[in-house]
């Protein structure tokens, strides 16, 4: 199905005529608040310097998050997060298109020193310093061109979730999934997590359709606890599940 989503168009008074495009998706209703959202960040961007933003998006997502008045909202969860995502990435698009380059290659052509700038370490430093951070980045330069070429040789891997919807008979499972794998897909994805017969079904189909060789991710979209997702993912293991997607809470950290 396709998404509803909040869009974000940066435009500017440049000659270039560029602007940057973002979006945050939401599954319909809430898309009024997470415009509301979205618009309520404006006067950090109104009226800024082009050149100053795209050469500094990090420094965006820092304003963005520190409003003093919105972070009450919570700026790095729920709602204003995803605003604030929106927004930010649409700067990225922004700089990458002024840079004339896609944006993983701006970004794997720019200097470690740059990259790490880039980055909030608030949250994270006690895990991750900057100091480290540079340093495996610079080792990670090893090889880069290798690897960019292997990428541009064979494409970055997707996957689809178009078997992979609750509610859906074993025949549209098994004829989706077939047709993903005609179109070239080596990975599905499948929603689970409402009944635990019927997701046992249901991954038996998916198996049966796409072969050994074809991953199968399932995705349960923080409906468990801790204890029903060891059960839940214990019977689903014997087809093999690639990654086991959003099996609880954000907020169940005990």
């Amino acid at each position: 199905p396709d998404y509803s989503a909040a869009y974000v168009v940066l435009r500017t008074d440049a000659g270039d005529g560029l602007e940057g495009h973002g979006f945050t998706f939401t599954i319909g209703r809430g898309n009024d608040v997470q415009v509301a959202a979205i618009g309520a960040l404006r006067s950090h961007l109104v009226g800024r310097s082009v050149r100053e933003v795209c050469g500094d998006p990090g420094s965006v997502s820092r304003d963005l998050i520190g409003d003093s008045q919105l972070r009450w909202l919570g700026p790095e969860k729920g709602v204003m997060h995803m605003a604030v995502g929106a927004v930010v990435n649409a700067v990225w698009d922004l700089a990458a298109k002024r840079a004339g380059q896609p944006l993983w290659r701006l970004l794997a052509q720019a200097s470690p020193e740059w990259l790490v700038s880039q980055v909030d370490f608030r949250y994270i430093a006690d895990a991750l310093t900057p100091a480290e951070a540079l340093r495996l980045l610079r080792e990670g330069r090893k090889g880069l061109a290798g690897r960019e070429a292997v990428l541009l040789e064979r494409g970055y891997p997707g996957y689809t979730t178009s078997p992979g919807w609750l509610g859906y008979s074993d025949e549209k499972l098994t004829r989706l999934a077939k047709q993903a794998v005609a179109d070239g897909f080596t990975q599905i994805k499948l929603k689970v997590g409402a009944d635990l017969a019927d997701d046992v079904r249901r991954m038996r189909a998916a198996r049966a359709a796409v072969g050994d060789t074809i991953r199968i991710a399932i995705d349960a979209n923080q409906r468990w606890n801790v204890d029903e997702a060891v059960q839940w993912t214990n019977a689903l293991a014997e087809f093999g599940p690639y990654w086991i997607e959003e099996p609880t809470s954000p907020d169940d950290i005990l």
